[in-house]
């Protein structure tokens, strides 16, 4: 079945993304972000355009790893406080490629509701993914996750928020971490005798 010939207005969103390279099992990359928030509406119709294309790769005994973490990102945002992907979710990676991929977005998932432990699964994901990277890719991931790495998380989930809103306010975080450290420890010291 097509990406849009469920419903053309939430798969016209998906169509070029991340998540429509997942879904089409095309060549998907590890520098991508796949924790994009998604409505209620989009995580319906693309879990079940997923489990469709699942039975299909099953059946041609074809890997489904990518859509099979897809599937869970429709998950996570289907929940109404999502809980943190567990163990459950993941799938005998074939390859470093799909072991990448399963750690990056579980990560990224968790991040993208400010959770414990997302560095820990962003910094596995990142390690699996290392070799595989593009230079370009390798320095982007490795200052996204530097960024990241800033936002303060908690074991209740904050409101969803995409990348952009992420590092933008993991940059203010950090600028702030960083005049803090500028200022002396006596500010008013009399110099003066």
């Amino acid at each position: 079945m097509e990406i849009g010939s469920i419903n053309q207005p939430v798969t016209e969103r998906l169509r070029q993304g991340p998540l429509g390279r997942l879904l089409s099992c095309a060549s998907y990359s590890l520098a991508d972000w796949y924790a994009t928030p998604l409505s209620t509406t989009e995580a319906g119709t693309l879990q079940s355009l997923t489990q469709q294309a699942i039975q299909r790769r099953l059946r041609g005994g074809e890997s489904c790893v990518p859509l099979q973490v897809l599937l869970q990102i429709c998950r996570f945002w289907l929940q109404a406080l999502p809980e943190p992907p567990g163990e459950s979710w993941r799938y005998p990676a074939r390859s470093e490629r799909e072991a990448a991929l399963q750690e990056l977005v579980h990560g990224q998932l968790l991040v993208s509701r400010k959770l414990r432990p997302a560095l820990f699964h962003l910094s596995l994901g990142f390690r699996h993914a290392a070799p595989l990277l593009e230079t370009a890719d390798y320095f982007r991931l490795l200052r996204e996750h530097e960024l990241l790495a800033c936002l303060p998380l908690s074991g209740e989930p904050a409101a969803a928020q995409d990348l952009t809103a992420l590092l933008n306010e993991a940059a203010v975080i950090r600028r702030l971490q960083r005049s803090d450290r500028r200022q002396p420890a006596w500010p008013h010291l009399d110099t003066l005798g």
